[in-house]
């Protein structure tokens, strides 16, 4: 941020809007310091005072000293513009800007020129009189001024842009002309000067200060934010100097004699306005303001009305030109150009308000479209699909059917493979699915979900080859940047209909019947039933009742179920195992109220609740290791560690007796393989539960050393059995071999008759689980039978969810 005396006044110190001593003469004296620098500001002050005093001598004296003394200082303020100038000229940020101090240092030196050569010479004063050579640089300083607040001006947008600028300028011009022509300049020329150089001179210096203030207003409109008091100042300059300069002409008016002290007063009074504009620090930039801000609502309506603005005082002077009956032909002249410009301007503006309109028109279509279409996909998004099917489409109130596809597991590719690579297979299936329906609709109705509308589709049979076509097209490979392929499967709900009046009922069934063909197993077709509302209600009943019994304390019970070491028949550890004992429909089994938990987020909190009574029940046991389930959304929760560690602590269990559990499957992501390293480093035990169902990789496992493998019951229960016992101990001997070789221990679940034991024992597993060793108990009542001490719950608060 730049700093010093010219930096912007949003630099400064809000402090200093109170001022130093807290008075309004505070404030207002801190108010002035940030636009302009106090010596400056009080420098110009006092010349200007002092020039006032020196008119005021002239004025009584008449002599040639009064007159030397007072160009002196105005010789003085204009060395201060001088300074100022050049200033702002070396930290300007454009070489337009530059160019436009330039300008200005321009003036003030024709200025400083033309007061010096009068104190020097006071015969030669300039500004009407006889002409001199000082008339010369005289007649330059307010086309120096005014070209350089031109310069100061906002860059147009456009030719046309222009052109409007230059066809206002005409009329501003033409306007100023006709008024100061009536006003001013046709008295110098009815009043016969004695010398026809005067005349003209007067007809000079009266005209180009009359067109100079109405550019320079005109400028003021289009000056740049951070230039605007400069251009301000150079405006009021300017009509400073034309007051001047029609005093002096006045005085050389046969009959006419008004104070001397006016062109005086006016001349000075001009240069110290030049200084202060020099000197004034810049305001803040931009030059794009919400027309929403009632200033810039207003300052547009300033710009637009401006041009007719000046035909007011125009119409007057026609007006009392035409009463008194001195109307003349530049007066009828300036008029016609001046009606003739506007005339030609109102016509541009009317075909440039045709084209906006048109351009506005488009933008409307454009942001309509955009409002209906999903931006990564270019598919109808939610609104766009609910919209066609209450009547925006011809499709509205025909039959149809209607498939509601989710693609399985999507968020592991954004979590493993990034969420480049998730949109771009989105991207992928958003296009072949619009090439699947051709004639219907698509529709990206979220995330992963898609919509797919078929319309005289009413045949179950011919909807169901659609949506397994549509199965197919998803499972194809999707080639990636990087040359290689991702595969995806979908679950698709479909539904039909008789007609798609209701469309956000209909894409509700179908939504319904995919939730049971991911419940089914995924990569599948379900047809919406009516029994799948109630389902669904069911569902959404269960999850209310489940918050509710996390808030109570007698609902959510943990029961444990013993771990058997099978060499010496000896209790090794117990697993958790969570009931919910629901107060109308009585105890329920996890499998009844899990998934939900998981989809809703509230296992994490059941979660907690299981981990804390496990630790309790182990730290009433000596030496009882228990194992606690994690879900993939437990897993995936920040917080995890701090929650196992916060519960370790809490009843002072040490973090080897400790196991947690979390099936095969989710070992494909590394970034829960980094989670479970995180645990082993904290000092617990980690299980994989179901192993040989699920798709990980044996080189997964060798980057949890220590491990505990529990082998999927589906493989213990035929062991006992002649059909496929042979098989599965095939397999179990290959697991436990393996488990060996990387150091881990081996789990077999599901030990319920005493030939399994046998054969378990027979393979080299060395723990077992299941209903032949040990039923699970209410965790009080197996640390009883353990012979425990007292269960001593002790609460621990969850970990607190905040970003660090």
């Amino acid at each position: 941020m730049a700093s010093g005396p010219d930096s912007v006044a949003g630099a400064y110190p809000r402090s200093l809007d109170r001022g130093a001593d807290g008075t309004t003469a505070g404030r207002l004296v801190a108010r002035i310091d940030r636009r302009i620098p106090a010596p400056a500001l009080a420098t110009i002050g006092a010349l200007l005072v002092a020039s006032l005093a020196a008119v005021a001598w002239s004025t009584a004296d008449g002599g040639t000293a009064a007159t030397v003394v007072l160009r002196q200082v105005e010789s003085a303020l204009v060395v201060v513009a001088v300074v100022g100038a050049l200033r702002r000229r070396r930290t300007a940020s454009t070489a337009v800007e530059r160019a436009g101090w330039t300008s200005l240092v321009g003036a003030a030196v024709a200025v400083l020129v033309t007061t010096v050569a009068a104190m020097l010479a006071p015969h030669l004063d300039a500004r009407l009189g006889a002409p001199t050579p000082l008339d010369l640089p005289s007649l330059l300083v307010a086309p120096l001024v005014l070209l350089g607040v031109l310069l100061f001006a906002r860059p147009t947008r456009s030719a046309a842009h222009l052109g409007r600028i230059v066809l206002d300028a005409i009329a501003v011009g033409c306007a100023v002309g006709i008024v100061g022509w009536y006003l001013v300049v046709r008295p110098f020329v009815d009043g016969r000067l004695a010398a026809q150089p005067s005349q003209e001179l007067a007809l000079a210096y009266v005209a180009g200060d009359a067109i100079a203030l109405g550019l320079g207003l005109l400028a003021l409109l289009r000056a740049k934010r951070h230039l605007r008091g400069t251009v301000a100042c150079s405006a009021l300059g300017l009509g400073a100097l034309l007051a001047s300069d029609l005093g002096r002409g006045f005085e050389v008016l046969p009959g006419v004699a008004p104070p001397a002290s006016v062109t005086e007063i006016g001349w000075a009074l001009a240069m110290a306005l030049l200084a202060i504009g020099a000197w004034l620090r810049p305001g803040p930039r931009g030059e794009h303001v919400a027309l929403s801000d009632a200033r810039a609502r207003r300052a547009w309506l300033w710009w637009l009305a401006l041009p007719y603005l000046f035909l007011m005082p125009v119409a007057g002077v026609l007006l009392v030109g035409a009463v008194v009956g001195d109307v003349d032909g530049p007066m009828i002249a300036g008029s016609a150009i001046v009606i003739a410009v506007l005339g030609f301007r109102h016509v541009v503006a009317l075909r440039e308000n045709a084209e906006l309109a048109q351009r506005l028109a488009g933008s409307v279509r454009e942001l309509e479209h955009r409002a209906a279409h999903d931006e990564l996909t270019g598919l109808l998004n939610r609104g766009g699909l609910i919209s066609a099917l209450r009547g925006d489409r011809p499709i509205a109130g025909r039959p149809a059917a209607l498939l509601f596809v989710d693609l399985d597991r999507f968020k592991a590719i954004n979590d493993t493979l990034g969420h480049a690579v998730g949109d771009a297979v989105l991207r992928a299936v958003g296009e072949r699915l619009r090439f699947a329906i051709r004639a219907g609709l698509a529709a990206r109705f979220a995330g992963d979900e898609f919509v797919l509308v078929l319309p005289g589709v009413v045949d179950e049979h011919a909807a169901l080859g659609h949506a397994q076509e549509v199965l197919e097209l998803v499972e194809r490979p999707i080639p990636l940047a990087d040359g290689g392929e991702v595969v995806v499967t979908a679950s698709v709900g479909l539904t039909t209909t008789t007609s798609l009046a209701d469309g956000e009922t209909i894409v509700r069934e179908a939504d319904l019947a995919m939730f049971e063909a991911k419940q089914g197993g995924r990569a599948r077709v379900q047809v919406f039933e009516e029994g799948l509302r109630e389902r669904s209600a069911d569902r959404v009943r269960l999850e209310q009742d489940l918050r509710r019994a996390l808030a109570r304390e007698d609902e959510i019970e943990v029961h444990l179920q013993p771990l058997i070491a099978l060499e010496g028949d000896r209790l090794w550890g117990a697993e958790a195992l969570v009931r919910w004992r629901h107060p109308e429909r009585g105890m329920l089994a996890p499998g009844r109220f899990l998934a939900i938990a998981e989809e809703s987020g509230l296992i994490v909190p059941l979660g907690h609740r299981v981990l804390a009574e496990a630790c309790a029940a182990a730290a009433a046991v000596p030496d009882l290791i228990v194992s606690v389930n994690l879900s993939a959304r437990q897993l995936h929760d920040p917080l995890l560690l701090a929650t196992v560690r916060d519960a370790l602590t809490a009843h002072g269990l040490a973090p080897d007796r400790l196991c947690l559990e979390v099936v095969e499957d989710v070992l494909v992501d590394d970034r829960t393989i980094g989670v479970l390293e995180a645990l082993r480093a904290l000092g617990a035990r980690v299980a994989i539960d179901d192993f040989g169902v699920g798709a990980s990789s044996l080189k997964q496992l060798r980057r949890i050393p220590g491990a505990l493998v529990k082998i999927d019951r589906s493989f213990i229960g035929s062991l006992d059995t002649a059909e496929a016992g042979d098989d599965d101990r095939v397999m179990v001997r290959a697991l436990v071999n393996v488990a060996e070789q990387l150091g881990l221990q081996v789990v077999a679940e599901g030990i319920e008759r005493p030939d399994q034991l046998s054969a378990v024992r027979d393979l080299g597993v060395t723990i077992g689980q299941g209903w032949l060793l040990g039923h699970p108990q209410r965790a009080a009542a197996f640390v009883t039978s353990c012979g425990g001490g007292p269960l001593v719950r002790r609460g621990t608060r969850p970990a607190r969810r905040s970003a660090a």
